[in-house]
């Protein structure tokens, strides 16, 4: 059989045996002139000739039908194991969208709430310990230093939270991160002779040492200077660092004060200060 490839070359050749046909026609028309005996052969010749062109053309024009192409074998996706992975199939699923479980939230009434909701507790996650060093870090701050209004506590239900001082909307994780965070951090009013967060009028900030036993003057020194980030020796205009009055063993984190200088409040925190200017409040 002439494949389609080829079908130029059955043109040609169906050409030839029209041209050889014609040939014998004619010469068929002169020997039935001359020689009737034999006008039988060039006949016959012609008639093959027109037979083997339309046996050629049609042969010519017919296509070689192709063997089907081999499927391909199925590419499998590296996956990890049970990473929407079908076992023994070899195909895969894309892996299921997982979101990571969130902390939970209690208001005050301890009703569990949504977290962008008005709550007093925020569970945390993972923690085995509910002193106030895990507090403060999951805040974002630092136990050898920051005093925090927030605490541990037994979440409802079991496990740790921290408890805030107020309403809050939204996770407090690594909230002392932002900015001074001076509501968050603890302070006094001596004014009223109470416990306020920093953010509110202050005369006074609490620095924790890290330790539970009563420090030194000069151990107090050094705990103001990292938590101002700046020597309190060039702010004695302003400020005046302390030793908290408190017995060793305490709980309680606050060891040494830094305090605004006379009658001065302030109203900021002074937490990471540098070379900003003290936060004196005017008025």
């Amino acid at each position: 059989m002439i494949d389609g490839t080829n079908a130029i070359w059955a043109q040609v050749t169906a050409v030839v045996l029209i041209v050889l046909g014609a040939g014998a026609v004619l010469l068929a028309y002169r020997m039935w002139s001359r020689h009737r005996r034999m006008r039988l052969i060039p006949a016959i010749g012609a008639a093959g000739c027109y037979a083997l062109t339309i046996v050629v053309m049609i042969l010519g024009n017919v296509p070689v039908s192709e063997p089907p192409p081999t499927p391909a074998a199925p590419s499998i996706a590296p996956s990890s194991a049970g990473a929407g992975s079908t076992a023994g199939t070899g195909q895969t699923s894309s892996p299921a969208a997982t979101t990571p479980a969130g902390p939970r939230c209690w208001a005050a009434s301890r009703q569990p709430v949504d977290c962008r909701e008005k709550h007093r507790f925020e569970e945390l996650l993972g923690a085995t310990n509910c002193d106030q060093a895990t507090v403060v870090r999951f805040l974002g701050g630092s136990p050898a230093i920051d005093v925090v209004t927030a605490r541990g506590v037994t979440a409802p239900g079991g496990g740790c939270a921290v408890q805030t001082a107020d309403d809050q909307m939204g996770s407090a994780q690594n909230v002392l991160q932002q900015g001074t965070a001076a509501g968050w951090r603890r302070c006094f009013d001596r004014r009223t002779q109470t416990a306020v967060n920093c953010s509110q009028l202050h005369s006074r900030e609490y620095v924790a040492t890290g330790s539970t036993r009563r420090p030194t003057p000069d151990e107090c020194m050094a705990a103001a200077a990292t938590y101002l980030n700046q020597l309190p020796a060039n702010l004695v205009d302003d400020l005046v660092v302390g030793v908290k009055d408190v017995p060793s063993g305490n709980p309680d984190p606050a060891r040494c004060t830094i305090d605004a200088r006379g009658n001065q409040l302030l109203d900021d925190s002074v937490r990471s200060l540098g070379v900003r200017p003290v936060p004196i409040h005017t008025t």
